[in-house]
Formats: C-alpha cells, structure tokens, sequence
C-alpha cells in the first residue's frame, strides 16, 4: 500500500450510532467517528473530525448560539437491516450501512432533497463530497463569481484572489444551493473547489483543503428560505443608515499630485481657476497637492470636492477622503468631516487592515481586511461615535457571515465594456451567496477615458445597492461630472431617479433580512422558466419584483449612433412589461432584438402590476392582475427592528374594474407622523368612468380638476392626466408622455385610516396582452438556413427568403422577435452547442406557420484547447498584486508584471514548462489594456523537447506596443517547454494579461 493511499481513504462502512445528549454519534469500520447535529427544522451539521476533539466552536463565521436542544431531542432514530434512519419534523436522515453513503428525504414531497453518491473521501489535506446531480438542477452560491451567477456544469473556486474581473473571485463563501431545495455551508475557511458536473454530468465535486468535514445542510422550499437558514447561522444582512443609498465618493486628498495639462488631453480637469491639470506620480514635474481642507490649495482639496458636487447639483452622500493613504491627521480629518457634515455628506475613513484611529466625527470605515477582529472593532469605535445611530463598514472583500458586518464595495480596473456584464453576473452571484449589500465602483479605478462606457456604467448602477465612485487611482477623473454636459445632465436625471426610488430600495434592504436578494436573477421571480436559470439571461436582473434591468453591454451602434440591443429577454408570456421612461409595452416570453437607445436611455422595464412609493405616501401603479407590495420606513440612524413602519398595498385589476387598497400603516419609530395625505399616480390607456374612493368603509365625495394647476392646489379630488410623468428630469429627451389617473387624498391618520379605491372601465395595456393571430394567407416559410460560414463558437447567421418586413425565429423553444430584413446573426452563444430553429412571418398582428425546423452546431471554445497548469518562471521578480502565477492563469482579468525593466544585454527570460510533450498549434501574448508602458516590442522564442535543453525557434520578432494580441504560430510544433525572452518594453517593466499557448486541434 503507497504512502498516498494510506493518507487518502474512503468512509468505511457504519458499524455503530449512539444518541448523545444533543447530537448522534456515528461510528465507521475505518475507526472515524462523526457527530450528527439538528440544529433546526431543516438545519442539519454533520461533523467528522479525524483529531476527534470536535471543537463546535471552531469556525469564525457561524454563530450557534441561538439554537436549542428542543428537535435534537424530537428526533426519532430507528435501524433497519441495512441503515440507520433519524427522523427529524418531515425529513428523513438515511445514513446507509455499506457504502456508508447519506441521503436526505421529505416525506412532505416523496422525494429525496439530497443524495450522496459515494462515501466521504478523506484525506491529510483534502476531505471530498460528491453528490448526485439531476438534470435539471441548477446551482448558485460560491461568493462573488465574477462573470458567473448560475454554476451547472462549470468549477468553481471557493477562497479569494482580488481579481475584479472575469473569473476572479472577491468574496470567500462556502456555501452553495441548488433548485431543487437543498443547500450546503461548508464550515472551514479553508480554499476549496466545487464541481458542478463539469467532469460528471450526474455528479456534484465539492472539496476543500483541510482534513476535517464538518458541514452544515440546509433544506427549504424556495431559494429565499434556504438564505433565511444561512443568515441563521451566519448572521442576517446589517440594515445600513439611509445615506449608504446616497452617491459616495471615495478618492486620496493627500498624496494626489497634480501637474498642468492642456484641454486637448483626454486626462485634462478643468479646475476653479480655470486652467487644466493632469494626475502625476512625480514630485518634481507636480504644482499642486491634494489635501483635506486646502492646507495645500484649496482647489485639489477633499472640501472642494464636496463643493463641487454642490455646484454640480449632483446630491453627494458620503465621501473617503484617504482612499489607499492610511496616515492621516486626526486633527485635520475632524475638521473636514465637520466641514462635510454641514454640507449634510457623512465623511468616513479608509483603512488597510486594521483599526483606523478615527476621530469622534468619523461616521462610517471603508477596509480591504475581512478579520473579524478588526470589523468588530471598527464597528465598536462606531457605535461609541454615533450613539444610537447604526455604524457602517464597506469592505472591497468578504467571507462568509461578511453580510452581518459590512457592505460589499470594491473598484475594479474599468473603462472597458467587459466589466458591465461580468459584474452584472457577479452581483446576482453574490447576491446568491448571502451578501445582498453589493456595488462597484462607477467606470473602475485606474481605466477609464471612455465617455459611453462611464455613462452607460453609471445608468445601470444607480440601481444597485451602493452608487459611488472610486477618484484618484489612475488617469482619469471618475465624477459624474468629468464629462462633457449632456453627459453630466444624463447622471443627474439618474441620480435623481434613484433619489426617487430610495424608499422602494430601502424596503428591499428590509426584506433582505428574511432571505429576499436586493438584486434578482430572474428565475426567483419568474421559477417556471428555464432558461432564467441559466447564463442566457445573465446580463439581466431584476431590482426586486418590479423593475428588470438589462444593461447596455457594448459598443454597438444603429446608424443613428444609438446603442444597439439584441438579446433583450422579457419573461413570462403572461406579464406586460412597461419602459420605464417612454411607457412603450411589451409582452413577456419573448426575446426582443434589433432595440435602439440614445445615451439618456437604459432599457429598464417595469413589470405589469409593480407598485412605487416615491415618499411620503406618493404611490405610482402599474395595475395588472392582482399585486401587493408592502412598504418600510424608518428614521434612517437607530433600532429599525423595533422602530418602523409598514404599509400594504394592494392591487386587483379584474376585466375592467380595478380596486386598490391601503391598509392602516403598522409600527412607530420616534420622528413619524402619523398625520399625512395619500397620492395615487394609476398608469392607464383612456379615461375610466366610475371613481369610488372609501375611507374606512365610508364613501367620501371627489371632485374632478380638469387642470395640472388647480389638481395642484386642491386638497382633495382626482385629476385624469394625458401628459403624465414621475421623472421629469428624463421629460426633456422625449415629447410623448403617459397617462395616469391622479388622486390626491387630504391629511388623516394613515395609522387608522383603511383606503378603498374603485375604479370601473379601466383600462391599460389591453392591446399589449392579446397574442398574435395565425393567418392560413401568410404562407410558411421556405427554406430558411444557418449560414454555415458564419457559424462560430459564440454566433450564427440564419438567412431566409424575404416574404415580410418582420420574422419571429424561435431558438430551442424561446421567441426571437424584432427581427427583419433576409439575415440575422445570433451573439452570446454558447460553444458546442447545437441550436435548433423555426421562423415565421409577422405581419402586423398576424403570422403565418412555422417553418421546418432547422439548426446547426455552433463550433467548439477555442479555450478548450488552451493549456492549463503550465509552470511558469521568471528572471525578474513580481510585486505581490502581480505574481507570475497570473500570466498562464487562463483568466484575462489577472495582470502579470515584473518589478525591474529590460535591456538587451539582461533580457527578460519566461520559461513556460508542460507536465507532457504537447502538440502545439499558436502562442498567443495577451497584452494589458488599461496603458501599454510595459508591452514587449522585442521578443524571441526557443523550444525544448526535455524542458533543459532549448533552441532558437525562428529569428527575433518585432511586436507593435498596442491592443492587438500578438500571435506565434507553433503549426506542427512538439515540445515540452518554451523560453520567450524579452529584450525590449515599451516602458520601465514587463506586463501582460495572459498567455496562452493551444494545442493542434487534431
């Protein structure tokens, strides 16, 4: 027997339990012993420790002391000739004899939650899970995936690399779930890889770097109760004050050196005396410093910023002023936070890893450590400032439990278009994993420089929980103001809409305390449909039940320079969608294409019976079918579990009679009035007949103002307006308004005061709802075809004889609508894939039958071929942020760099090395987007087949310091390792984001 295979062995079979006084212990041929804890209804912790000191109190993220011993003790054990069975409320514990395998089963729905297909694989350093895996089971969970929100039949990886982009991974979280109701919270802090079918379709690979299993399993009927159970042991999100909504600024006021620049560069600021300034990391070439209060100048101060805001009319919330800068004058910090909260901006401080000495001012950190040491401290000094009020940590990582402790806020490089969807994925993961406080900052940190990038960011973050930007940190100025005016005014219409949406925001985050995410993947909202479980539907969300989000993603344009969309998924046939800006309805189930936007417009949709208050009891509805929404307040500072309030709204729109109800406001917090008037802004089609309004059962009369201006005055009455908006800020880019019904209801007592509003002959949305008709005239479409050369691994192109301005193609069973013309390409595939269509032609609300069904495959991922685990080394050294691990990583997100430049008499040297002689096809040097200071520009390459011996492979290569990636062909090319050396950069060092090297396809 090898050394390995006695480190390394499978669970042996179950020879013995007994019941302890709150756990059963269970008993293994292989002499492990294992604990079985029930913690609660669907709560259960097994626990197998080969040191056998069980420590229930290892970990530092779960938090056991709120469970009793009370369905411990109700647990039933019985044997039976092969297993033992624990029966704890409706489930069923079955730990089988040989093989030594559990399984879970609900007597409720006759089925198995959860199956293990193998015994535990325990090892010195490594302890494996595996589990059966169904075919339509889907999983999510792992922490902040970057790119990655739905995991069926990928790896991924469980620890923390500080890469913000694509396959990076920010946040540690050993916990994961699927659909099928079930969930796993693996209590060690260990790294660890979770295989959801990617090597066996059927089963499910969950590992992790330590030799101790102990983890916790967690059953539910839907994603919101398996989170509810996860916040039991870990702790439910903190409830942050009302300013963490408001915009943020983070920047570095003290070491920032500016130079004097001219307006043609890109990277110039105009400032306060009228000249422009450039950022300079050289003292000798700078004139001005950043400071805190203008100790230095007043113009390239942290006060001027706020200023500047003011003057901007752009609402500043809360502002970092030493971002990445840990010394700072208390003194001089005490006097800016002063100066800050005058101006109503809540001024905080950075800190690196540990606890910042902060001034009594200070109302809110922002760190980069996830200790929870240092959090707990850093909250305590808080508390100690702001007495009552609630304390606020960000942090730009996080591990499990961090949602108790700290809102997730990080920067990420930026000024690229790859960011948007990637973070979209990434918030929807974290949101997955339990950490719903989640927000990045507006066009990045060091990239930028692209005004459509930074506005389009910037539009779609203003609906996530944390909007703010990240200054000082490369070239380019990060405000939403550091654009040109149109721009500017873009932001602010944003801005103010957010501003508008706070309290439906604000309620999102109370609900997120009961396990209902801020940001939603669609399937939580629309389960029935499978494709919302998937990658698809990725670059969506849904800001709570009522508004979907779906980013621009690109740079594409129509021939009117307006942002193309295709691939615009609305869901459910059954719901009508409602732009949110122009009002324009659409029906659900259906993906919309070939969609134009201006600048000022992101595709935002409300969702047929949504239901707002804007403040103050300043509702706008949406009617359709039956809806509810209940509303939360607070005073925004103290104990909102005991100090708020609620509000029930409900909906019911029933053929053309619509009734709306507002319960009695519930709760009490110490600044509330209960003394208030009622608006209601209903979105209708045409004028509705009959208008009863009841208070308390009690018919109350309505007048009828036939003018915006004497509606406005009234106190009382209703007013049908056909020029209707709630954003005005967005009124000045479109002519057409909507219409609305407008009821204004006098000052009473909200607390006692039931509202009964019966409308008849309503209307809205009527036409939208009605499916189109097959016309027997409109004859079937011949011979529509994928255009086999322009079949790729992310696209194709369908062609068709040309009967109809417009076509409906269906691709594997989802409808394709907004298509015309003869052709039409497919993005956004997914390779290896096979695609089958039908097309049919629309005319007006007319189409005829479909075609023939027809299809193709799209190609393989040339990533497939790329190889992995190849070990790199360098003759120049790395800093820590940039290691040498990162060039042959296969994540472009990662950026390798050396320290030291080159020259030709000291090369640089990178020896890639292959575990095995490969066959090899291209070499490919991925260069760094954000600047090209360190783009090799003279290069040779030499091989070997034994790793030890090399020669030169073709004559010295001239690369270009530039975007492109530059390619070495390897056709026919055996080898075991290959040496580039480098002899020249375009800048004082080395620096790339990848490369890659692929075998022959053959």
């Amino acid at each position: 027997m090898t050394q390995n295979q006695i480190e390394r062995h499978q669970l042996g079979q179950l020879i013995g339990a007994n019941k302890r006084d709150h756990y059963y212990e269970l008993h293994y041929s292989t002499g492990d012993i294992a604990r079985l804890y029930i913690l609660a209804d669907g709560i259960f912790r097994y626990f197998l420790d080969p040191a056998k000191k069980f420590d229930e109190n290892h970990s530092s993220f779960v938090d056991l002391s709120q469970f009793n011993n009370d369905y411990f003790e109700k647990s039933q054990p019985k044997a039976t000739s092969d297993s033992l069975i624990i029966k704890s409320g409706n489930y069923q514990l079955i730990f089988q004899q040989k093989p030594a395998v559990m399984s879970i089963f609900d007597e409720t729905l006759h089925r198995n939650r959860l199956v293990q297909l193998s015994p535990l694989e325990l090892g010195n350093d490594q302890t494996t899970e595996i589990l059966k895996q169904h075919k339509n089971e889907f999983y999510f969970g792992g922490g902040m995936q970057n790119g990655y929100f739905s995991h069926k039949g990928e790896i991924i990886s469980i620890k923390r690399d500080k890469i913000t982009g694509k396959g990076g991974v920010l946040t540690q979280v050993p916990f994961f779930w699927a659909n099928s109701g079930f969930g796993e919270l693996r209590n060690t802090e260990s790294a660890g890889n979770y295989d959801f079918g990617k090597s066996n379709p059927d089963a499910t690979i969950l590992k992790h770097d330590t030799n101790m299993f102990d983890t916790f399993y967690l059953l539910g009927n839907s994603p919101k109760n398996i989170l509810a159970k996860y916040y039991m042991l870990t702790g439910k999100p903190l409830m942050p004050p009302k300013y963490a909504l408001g915009l943020g600024h983070v920047g570095n006021f003290l070491t920032t050196l500016w130079q004097p620049g001219e307006a043609k560069e890109r990277n110039a600021v105009m400032f306060e005396d009228g000249n422009y300034y450039t950022r300079t990391n050289k003292p000798e070439d700078a004139s001005g410093k950043g400071s805190l209060n203008g100790e230095e100048e007043y113009q390239f101060s942290a006060r001027a910023m706020v200023d500047r805001y003011q003057k901007q009319h752009f609402k500043l919330s809360w502002i970092v002023p030493n971002y990445d800068v840990q010394e700072i004058n208390e003194e001089a910090m005490a006097s800016f936070s002063e100066y800050a909260a005058i101006h109503d901006v809540s001024a905080g401080l950075w800190s690196q890893n540990n606890t910042p000495k902060a001034s009594p001012d200070t109302t809110f950190i922002q760190t980069d450590t996830t200790d929870p040491k240092v959090l707990k401290n850093d909250a305590l000094i808080l508390r100690n400032n702001l007495k009552r009020k609630r304390p606020l940590i960000f942090s730009n990582t996080g591990i499990a439990g961090s949602q108790n402790r700290t809102m997730l806020a990080f920067g990420d490089i930026g000024g690229n278009w790859e960011n948007i969807p990637t973070q979209v994925a990434g918030f929807l993961g974290a949101s997955l994993s339990g950490q719903p406080l989640v927000g990045s900052a507006v066009d990045g940190t060091a990239g930028g420089g692209n005004a459509q990038i930074a506005i389009r960011d910037f539009e779609w973050k203003a609906f996530t929980p944390i909007l703010f930007n990240l200054d000082d940190q490369g070239k380019f100025s990060k405000t939403p103001f550091a654009y040109n005016s149109k721009m500017t005014q873009i932001n602010r219409a944003y801005l103010k809409l957010r501003e508008q949406l706070q309290t439906y925001l604000y309620t999102l985050i109370y609900r997120a305390q009961v396990g209902e995410p801020i940001l939603r993947p669609l399937f939580l909202e629309f389960p029935h449909e499978q494709v919302n479980y998937t990658p698809q539907v990725g670059h969506e969300f849904m800001l709570g039940p009522n508004l979907l989000i779906s980013p621009i993603v690109n740079g594409r344009e129509d021939g009117n320079g307006n942002s193309r969309k295709d691939n615009l998924y609305l869901p459910n046939h059954r719901t009508m969608w409602v732009d949110l800006f122009d009002g324009k309805k659409y029906l659900g189930g259906r993906v919309y294409n070939k969609q134009s936007y201006p600048s000022w417009h992101l595709p935002v949709f409300v969702r047929g019976g949504a239901i707002f208050d804007l403040g103050e009891r300043n509702y706008v509805l949406y009617p359709q079918g039956k809806s509810k929404m209940v509303t939360y307040d607070d005073n925004g500072y103290n104990d909102y579990s005991r100090n708020h309030v609620a509000t029930q709204i409900t909906s019911d729109l029933e053929a053309s009679k619509l009734t709306i109800t507002i319960d009695p406001t519930q709760g009490d917090f110490n600044t509330f009035q209960t003394e208030n008037t009622t608006n209601l802004n209903i979105m209708c089609d045409g004028y509705p007949d009959g208008l009863t309004v009841k208070i308390n059962d009690k018919e109350i009369p309505m007048q009828e103002y036939g003018t915006v201006d004497t509606f406005a005055h009234a106190k009382e009455g209703f007013f049908f307006n056909t020029n209707y908006s709630w954003i005005p800020e967005f009124d000045q880019y479109q002519e057409k308004k909507q219409t609305a019904l407008q009821i204004k209801l006098a000052k009473r007592d909200i607390t006692d005061s039931k509202i009964e509003i019966t409308i008849r002959n309503f209307r809205y949305g009527n036409e939208t709802l009605v499916h189109a008709i097959t016309d027997s005239l409109l004859r079937s479409p011949k011979q529509p075809m994928v255009d086999p050369d322009k079949i790729s691994s992310h696209s194709l192109t369908v062609v068709w004889p040309q009967l109809t301005d417009q076509v409906q193609i269906e691709v594997n069973g989802i409808l394709h609508d907004g298509i015309d013309g003869n052709s039409f390409t497919f993005h956004e595939l997914v390779p290896n894939t096979r695609y089958t269509l039908r097309l049919r032609y629309v005319a007006g609300n007319k189409v005829s039958e479909w075609s023939d069904p027809f299809g193709a495959i799209t190609k393989p991922d040339p990533m497939n071929y790329a190889i992995s685990d190849i070990r790199t080394t360098s003759s120049l050294a790395s800093p820590k942020d940039h290691p040498i691990d990162y060039l042959t990583d296969l994540k472009l997100a990662s950026e390798w760099e050396t320290i030291d430049g080159v020259s030709e008499d000291k090369p640089l040297e990178l020896t890639f090395t292959f575990n095995h002689l490969e066959h090899l096809s291209r070499m490919v040097w991925v260069p760094r987007k954000i600047d090209h200071q360190g783009d090799p520009v003279e290069v040779s390459v030499e091989l070997s087949n034994d790793g030890v011996n090399f020669k030169p492979y073709g004559d010295h290569l001239t690369w270009k310091s530039d975007s492109k990636n530059k390619v070495v062909g390897l056709r026919n090319v055996d080898a075991k390792a290959i040496r580039l050396k480098v002899y020249k950069s375009s800048g004082p060092f080395v620096a790339a984001k990848e490369v890659i090297f692929f075998r022959d396809k053959k």
